[in-house]
C-alpha cells in the first residue's frame, strides 16, 4: 500500500465539514496529486470536496456529484483518492454499507484509494490526534492502515483547532448546499486563502 501525505487544506475542510453538521452523518472525497502518486507512489491528498449531510446514500445525487469532481480531477492532474464518512452518532466510527459501496467506486478507479472513518468524539477544539482512522478496502473488507504510513501536515491539528474556535465552518459549502443553490462553490475556494492563513 502507498504512503499517504495529508495537506492542512484537505484536513482542515474535512474537519469544517463534520463541524457544520454534527447532528448528520456527513461524507466527502479526498483528492490527490495525480504526478506525485505516478513517480513517488505517494498518495498526496491535495484537496477535499464535501459531498452530503442529507442524504448520503443517494446514488443519482452522488453519480452527479462524482461526475463533476471527476471532470475537476482531470482538468487538474488530481485522482479521487479517498472517501471520508462520519456518522450521525458521536460514539460510532465504524465503517457502514454506505462507505462500503462508495469505497468500491471509488476503488474501481484507484486501487490505493483509503477510507476515512471519522471519530466523532476527536472533534474538540483542542485537537491533539487526527480525528479519523484510515481504512484500505482489501478482497471486500475493510482493513485498518498502519498508522505509520500516514503523515499529516505539522499545521493540520493547530489549523483546524483554531479554525474550529472562529467556528469558520458556518461558511462550508458541500454539495447538498451547491444542489439547493448552484452559485454555491463546492470546492469552497473561498475557504482555501483562511486556511492558508492559519498553517503558518
Amino acid at each position: 500500500m502507498a504512503e499517504i501525505e495529508i495537506s492542512v487544506r484537505s484536513y482542515v475542510k474535512l474537519v469544517l465539514h463534520a463541524a457544520k453538521y454534527p447532528h448528520c452523518a456527513v461524507n466527502g472525497v479526498l483528492l490527490a496529486d495525480r504526478k506525485r502518486y505516478k513517480d513517488d507512489k505517494i498518495v498526496c491528498v491535495v484537496e477535499c470536496v464535501p459531498l452530503f449531510h442529507l442524504a448520503l446514500g443517494l446514488a443519482p445525487m452522488l453519480e452527479v456529484a462524482l461526475s463533476q469532481i471527476d471532470a475537476y480531477c482531470e482538468q487538474n492532474k488530481l485522482i479521487i483518492a479517498g472517501y471520508y464518512h462520519a456518522n450521525e452518532h458521536v460514539k460510532d466510527s465504524s465503517p457502514n454499507a454506505i462507505t462500503h459501496k462508495v469505497m468500491e467506486r471509488i476503488c474501481d478507479n484507484f486501487n490505493d484509494a483509503s477510507l476515512y472513518m471519522v471519530d466523532n468524539t476527536k472533534m474538540t477544539p483542542d485537537m491533539e490526534d487526527a480525528v479519523f482512522r484510515v481504512y484500505a478496502l482489501q478482497e471486500g473488507k475493510f482493513k485498518e492502515r498502519n498508522p505509520d504510513s500516514i503523515t499529516l501536515d505539522e499545521q493540520c491539528l493547530s489549523a483546524a483547532s483554531g479554525l474550529l474556535n472562529q467556528k469558520v465552518f458556518r461558511n462550508m459549502v458541500d454539495f447538498d448546499n451547491h444542489l439547493d443553490d448552484i452559485t454555491q462553490d463546492w470546492l469552497n475556494n473561498h475557504l482555501n486563502e483562511v486556511i492558508e492563513i492559519h498553517s503558518w
